[in-house]
């Protein structure tokens, strides 16, 4: 799921839109599709539908996060530095290229204690790839 440079201009008002419009919190919605695999719910996502797959540990934190194994409600707070954010799990990035994703590895999250990658889309969703994200499972659902 490597994107080219191509593929990334070619999204760039995606991409803008992202990266001007961020946010202190996000919620996320990830949806476990008839194929057995979960996405991201990106209304006007520009590519390929299966770029929007969770793999590599990504799709089993959504497995964990599910009340119903159909949906994976999820708040994110993307930081640059490490803060405290009570309730919340942190991600540390451990390593990231632009067109290769970003591995971060998840701790606070009882039960859920390993690496997940996360796809270029990440730059789409949260217009960069944070140090740190905090995450749980909104509390709404």
């Amino acid at each position: 799921m490597n994107y080219t440079m191509n593929d990334l201009l070619n999204g760039a008002g995606v991409m803008a839109r992202s990266v001007f419009g961020r946010r202190n919190e996000y919620h996320l919605q990830f949806n476990h599709e008839e194929d057995g695999c979960w996405y991201i719910d990106f209304p006007g996502w520009p590519f390929d539908h299966h770029n929007l797959m969770m793999v590599a540990g990504a799709d089993k934190l959504c497995d964990f996060l599910s009340s119903d194994d159909k949906y994976a409600h999820v708040d994110v707070i993307p930081a640059n530095r490490e803060e405290d954010h009570p309730g919340y799990a942190k991600l540390v990035q451990k390593e990231h290229s632009l067109t290769g994703g970003s591995t971060y590895q998840v701790t606070g999250l009882e039960g859920f204690e390993r690496d997940i990658w996360l796809c270029p889309v990440t730059l789409f969703v949260l217009g960069r790839y944070p140090k740190y994200l905090y995450i749980r499972k909104s509390p709404t659902t």
